[in-house]
Protein backbone atom coordinates (compact mmCIF):
# COMPACT_ATOMS: atom_id res chain seq x y z
CA UNK A 1 0.00 0.00 0.00
CA UNK A 2 1.98 2.67 -1.09
CA UNK A 3 2.01 6.57 0.90
CA UNK A 4 1.62 9.84 -0.56
CA UNK A 5 4.15 11.63 -2.13
CA UNK A 6 6.03 8.28 -3.56
CA UNK A 7 6.18 7.27 0.10
CA UNK A 8 8.19 10.31 1.16
CA UNK A 9 8.24 12.13 4.13
CA UNK A 10 5.52 12.68 5.55
CA UNK A 11 4.22 9.37 4.40
CA UNK A 12 5.15 5.64 4.26
CA UNK A 13 4.47 2.57 2.84
CA UNK A 14 2.70 0.17 4.09
CA UNK A 15 1.95 -3.54 3.84
CA UNK A 16 -1.68 -5.27 4.40
CA UNK A 17 -2.25 -9.11 4.75
CA UNK A 18 -5.76 -10.44 4.07
CA UNK A 19 -4.98 -13.28 6.00
CA UNK A 20 -6.24 -14.34 9.33
CA UNK A 21 -9.07 -11.28 9.88
CA UNK A 22 -6.50 -8.75 8.19
CA UNK A 23 -2.99 -7.69 9.28
CA UNK A 24 -1.49 -3.98 8.29
CA UNK A 25 2.25 -3.67 8.76
CA UNK A 26 2.46 0.52 9.75
CA UNK A 27 -0.14 3.29 9.32
CA UNK A 28 1.40 5.86 7.81
CA UNK A 29 0.56 5.57 4.07
CA UNK A 30 -3.15 6.19 2.95
CA UNK A 31 -5.62 6.87 5.31
CA UNK A 32 -8.80 6.33 2.65
CA UNK A 33 -7.20 2.57 1.68
CA UNK A 34 -7.03 1.85 5.22
CA UNK A 35 -10.41 2.38 5.79
CA UNK A 36 -11.30 0.64 2.50
CA UNK A 37 -9.82 -2.56 3.53
CA UNK A 38 -10.90 -2.33 7.15
CA UNK A 39 -14.37 -2.04 6.31
CA UNK A 40 -13.99 -4.95 3.20
CA UNK A 41 -11.78 -7.26 4.39
CA UNK A 42 -11.30 -6.76 8.29
CA UNK A 43 -8.44 -5.20 10.54
CA UNK A 44 -7.01 -7.57 12.92
CA UNK A 45 -3.89 -5.60 14.03
CA UNK A 46 -1.66 -3.14 13.00
CA UNK A 47 1.91 -4.61 13.20
CA UNK A 48 4.49 -1.43 13.84
CA UNK A 49 8.00 -1.79 12.29
CA UNK A 50 9.08 1.15 15.19
CA UNK A 51 7.82 4.23 16.86
CA UNK A 52 8.42 7.21 14.44
CA UNK A 53 5.60 9.20 13.13
CA UNK A 54 5.26 9.14 9.51
CA UNK A 55 4.54 5.32 10.70
CA UNK A 56 2.12 5.76 12.96
CA UNK A 57 0.25 8.89 11.58
CA UNK A 58 -2.87 7.09 11.01
CA UNK A 59 -2.45 4.82 14.14
CA UNK A 60 -5.11 7.20 15.99
CA UNK A 61 -8.03 6.93 14.12
CA UNK A 62 -7.42 2.74 15.02
CA UNK A 63 -8.13 2.91 18.26
CA UNK A 64 -9.93 -0.43 18.69
CA UNK A 65 -7.89 -2.64 16.73
CA UNK A 66 -4.86 -4.51 18.16
CA UNK A 67 -1.18 -2.99 18.12
CA UNK A 68 1.39 -5.29 17.63
CA UNK A 69 5.19 -4.06 17.98
CA UNK A 70 8.97 -5.25 19.00
CA UNK A 71 9.33 -5.66 22.90
CA UNK A 72 12.10 -2.66 22.19
CA UNK A 73 10.28 -0.36 20.18
CA UNK A 74 7.20 -0.76 22.74
CA UNK A 75 7.67 1.94 25.41
CA UNK A 76 7.62 4.81 22.84
CA UNK A 77 4.37 3.56 21.51
CA UNK A 78 2.77 3.29 24.90
CA UNK A 79 3.89 7.08 26.26
CA UNK A 80 4.70 10.51 24.85
CA UNK A 81 7.04 11.33 26.98
CA UNK A 82 9.26 7.94 26.37
CA UNK A 83 9.01 8.73 22.93
CA UNK A 84 10.18 12.53 23.03
CA UNK A 85 12.71 11.20 25.32
CA UNK A 86 13.55 8.93 22.56
CA UNK A 87 13.87 11.69 20.09
CA UNK A 88 16.18 13.25 22.86
CA UNK A 89 14.72 16.62 22.76
CA UNK A 90 13.10 17.23 26.40
CA UNK A 91 15.16 19.96 27.67
CA UNK A 92 16.18 21.17 24.32
CA UNK A 93 14.94 23.94 22.27
CA UNK A 94 12.83 21.56 20.13
CA UNK A 95 11.02 19.68 22.42
CA UNK A 96 8.24 22.08 22.43
CA UNK A 97 8.10 21.74 18.57
CA UNK A 98 7.51 18.06 18.90
CA UNK A 99 5.44 18.03 21.41
CA UNK A 100 2.82 20.29 19.04
CA UNK A 101 4.08 18.15 15.94
CA UNK A 102 2.61 14.73 17.99
CA UNK A 103 -0.49 16.62 19.00
CA UNK A 104 -1.11 18.38 15.59
CA UNK A 105 0.28 16.95 12.32
CA UNK A 106 0.64 13.58 13.61
CA UNK A 107 -1.71 13.08 16.38
CA UNK A 108 -0.10 10.59 18.89
CA UNK A 109 -2.08 8.57 20.99
CA UNK A 110 -0.67 6.35 23.75
CA UNK A 111 -1.08 2.55 22.95
CA UNK A 112 -0.83 -0.57 24.40
CA UNK A 113 1.08 -2.53 22.96
CA UNK A 114 -1.27 -6.16 22.79
CA UNK A 115 1.92 -8.36 21.42
CA UNK A 116 5.72 -7.63 21.94
CA UNK A 117 7.30 -9.55 19.25
CA UNK A 118 11.11 -10.61 19.82
CA UNK A 119 13.79 -11.05 17.15
CA UNK A 120 13.05 -14.44 15.09
CA UNK A 121 9.51 -14.96 16.46
CA UNK A 122 7.23 -16.49 14.21
CA UNK A 123 4.07 -14.51 13.69
CA UNK A 124 1.41 -16.43 12.24
CA UNK A 125 -1.05 -14.29 10.07
CA UNK A 126 -3.80 -16.66 8.98
CA UNK A 127 -1.76 -18.82 6.77
CA UNK A 128 0.53 -16.40 6.07
CA UNK A 129 3.91 -16.91 7.58
CA UNK A 130 6.05 -14.08 8.81
CA UNK A 131 9.44 -14.26 10.53
CA UNK A 132 10.47 -11.05 13.10
CA UNK A 133 13.83 -9.87 12.35
CA UNK A 134 14.89 -6.92 14.81
CA UNK A 135 17.42 -4.58 13.30
CA UNK A 136 18.29 -2.05 16.06
CA UNK A 137 19.52 1.04 14.71
CA UNK A 138 17.05 2.94 12.86
CA UNK A 139 15.33 2.78 16.18
CA UNK A 140 16.18 0.23 19.40
CA UNK A 141 13.56 -2.21 17.87
CA UNK A 142 13.25 -1.86 14.57
CA UNK A 143 11.14 -4.83 13.22
CA UNK A 144 11.65 -6.03 9.57
CA UNK A 145 9.30 -8.67 8.40
CA UNK A 146 10.44 -12.08 6.58
CA UNK A 147 7.94 -13.79 4.09
CA UNK A 148 10.16 -16.86 3.77
CA UNK A 149 7.35 -19.10 1.61
CA UNK A 150 6.66 -15.59 -1.12
CA UNK A 151 10.43 -14.76 -0.94
CA UNK A 152 10.00 -11.32 0.39
CA UNK A 153 11.41 -9.06 3.21
CA UNK A 154 9.74 -5.66 4.75
CA UNK A 155 13.04 -3.72 5.37
CA UNK A 156 10.82 -0.74 6.92
CA UNK A 157 12.92 2.30 7.15
CA UNK A 158 16.37 0.54 6.19
CA UNK A 159 14.81 1.88 3.42
CA UNK A 160 18.26 2.06 0.96
CA UNK A 161 17.39 5.65 -0.07
CA UNK A 162 19.59 8.43 -1.77
CA UNK A 163 19.05 10.03 1.60
CA UNK A 164 21.09 7.44 3.92
CA UNK A 165 20.43 6.21 7.42
CA UNK A 166 18.86 7.42 9.92
CA UNK A 167 20.35 7.02 13.49
CA UNK A 168 19.78 9.85 15.52
CA UNK A 169 17.11 8.37 18.09
CA UNK A 170 18.91 8.66 21.70
CA UNK A 171 19.15 4.66 22.17
CA UNK A 172 20.31 3.91 18.29
CA UNK A 173 24.01 4.39 17.23
CA UNK A 174 26.09 3.95 13.90
CA UNK A 175 27.28 0.49 14.37
CA UNK A 176 24.64 -1.14 15.44
CA UNK A 177 22.47 0.22 12.09
CA UNK A 178 25.77 -0.82 10.17
CA UNK A 179 25.28 -4.44 11.40
CA UNK A 180 21.77 -4.53 11.08
CA UNK A 181 21.91 -3.20 7.18
CA UNK A 182 24.43 -6.23 6.48
CA UNK A 183 22.13 -8.93 8.48
CA UNK A 184 19.17 -7.82 6.21
CA UNK A 185 20.88 -8.21 2.41
CA UNK A 186 22.40 -11.32 4.03
CA UNK A 187 19.08 -13.31 4.28
CA UNK A 188 18.98 -13.50 0.70
CA UNK A 189 15.36 -13.12 -0.17
CA UNK A 190 14.25 -12.74 -3.52
CA UNK A 191 12.25 -9.40 -3.12
CA UNK A 192 12.40 -6.21 -0.57
CA UNK A 193 10.14 -3.83 -0.08
CA UNK A 194 11.00 -0.54 1.83
CA UNK A 195 8.91 2.16 3.77
CA UNK A 196 10.00 4.86 1.55
CA UNK A 197 10.69 5.82 -1.92
CA UNK A 198 10.18 3.49 -4.61
CA UNK A 199 8.72 0.63 -2.82
CA UNK A 200 9.84 -2.80 -4.05
CA UNK A 201 13.66 -3.66 -4.66
CA UNK A 202 13.88 -7.21 -6.83
CA UNK A 203 16.92 -9.40 -6.71
CA UNK A 204 20.05 -9.47 -4.29
CA UNK A 205 20.54 -5.76 -2.12
CA UNK A 206 24.26 -6.68 -0.58
CA UNK A 207 25.97 -3.39 -3.19
CA UNK A 208 22.45 -1.45 -2.43
CA UNK A 209 23.22 -1.90 1.13
CA UNK A 210 26.81 -0.62 1.15
CA UNK A 211 26.00 2.07 -1.10
CA UNK A 212 23.42 3.51 1.06
CA UNK A 213 25.54 3.02 4.35
CA UNK A 214 28.52 4.49 2.65
CA UNK A 215 26.54 7.69 2.92
CA UNK A 216 27.17 7.41 6.71
CA UNK A 217 31.63 7.63 5.31
CA UNK A 218 30.70 10.87 3.56
CA UNK A 219 28.70 12.54 6.42
CA UNK A 220 31.96 12.14 8.99
CA UNK A 221 34.21 12.94 6.29
CA UNK A 222 32.31 16.11 5.99
CA UNK A 223 32.42 16.49 9.58
CA UNK A 224 36.25 15.97 10.06
CA UNK A 225 36.83 18.45 7.76
CA UNK A 226 34.74 21.23 9.29
CA UNK A 227 36.17 20.07 12.70
CA UNK A 228 39.92 21.32 11.56
CA UNK A 229 39.02 24.26 13.65
CA UNK A 230 37.18 24.17 17.01
CA UNK A 231 33.50 24.14 16.31
CA UNK A 232 30.54 25.16 18.73
CA UNK A 233 27.32 22.62 19.09
CA UNK A 234 25.56 26.09 16.98
CA UNK A 235 28.33 26.52 14.47
CA UNK A 236 28.05 22.52 13.70
CA UNK A 237 24.15 22.89 13.48
CA UNK A 238 24.46 25.95 11.45
CA UNK A 239 26.74 24.64 8.95
CA UNK A 240 24.21 21.90 7.66
CA UNK A 241 26.24 18.99 6.52
CA UNK A 242 23.08 16.77 6.50
CA UNK A 243 20.50 19.24 5.18
CA UNK A 244 21.79 21.80 4.00
CA UNK A 245 22.37 25.75 5.63
CA UNK A 246 19.41 26.73 3.71
CA UNK A 247 16.99 24.45 5.84
CA UNK A 248 16.80 27.17 8.92
CA UNK A 249 13.72 25.46 10.42
CA UNK A 250 13.41 23.42 13.76
CA UNK A 251 12.60 20.10 12.37
CA UNK A 252 16.15 20.26 10.77
CA UNK A 253 18.52 21.68 12.87
CA UNK A 254 17.14 18.74 15.28
CA UNK A 255 17.69 16.33 12.63
CA UNK A 256 21.37 17.83 12.46
CA UNK A 257 22.52 17.67 15.81
CA UNK A 258 20.90 14.24 15.89
CA UNK A 259 23.16 12.21 13.05
CA UNK A 260 26.18 14.48 13.93
CA UNK A 261 25.96 14.06 17.74
CA UNK A 262 26.45 9.69 17.17
CA UNK A 263 28.93 10.63 14.89
CA UNK A 264 31.51 13.15 17.10
CA UNK A 265 30.37 10.63 19.99
CA UNK A 266 31.83 8.13 18.12
CA UNK A 267 34.61 10.02 17.14
CA UNK A 268 35.62 10.75 20.83
CA UNK A 269 35.23 7.41 21.93
CA UNK A 270 37.67 7.10 19.50
CA UNK A 271 39.98 9.24 20.80
CA UNK A 272 39.76 11.41 17.11
CA UNK A 273 37.89 14.32 18.31
CA UNK A 274 37.43 16.20 21.73
CA UNK A 275 35.32 18.26 23.62
CA UNK A 276 36.88 21.05 25.27
CA UNK A 277 35.51 24.33 26.48
CA UNK A 278 32.39 24.50 24.47
CA UNK A 279 34.15 23.46 21.32
CA UNK A 280 34.48 20.10 19.39
CA UNK A 281 37.90 19.63 17.01
CA UNK A 282 39.91 17.06 15.82
CA UNK A 283 42.61 15.20 17.67
CA UNK A 284 43.96 13.25 15.08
Amino acid sequence: MEGGKGGRYPFSHSLYIRDGGGFLVDAGSDPAEIDRLRRENGLKAVVMTHYHEDHFTYLSSLPDVSVWASAGDAPALESLETLLAWYAVLGTEWEAFYRNLFTEKFPFSPRKIARRISDGETLRLGRTRAIAVLAPGHSPGHLCLHFPDEGILFLGDYDLAEFGPWYGDAPCDIESFRRSARRLASIGAATHIVSHEGPVHNGPIASMVEEYLSVIDRREEALREFLREPRTRGEIIARGLIYGPKRDKPWARYGEWALLSKHLEAMIARGEASFIDGAYTLTR
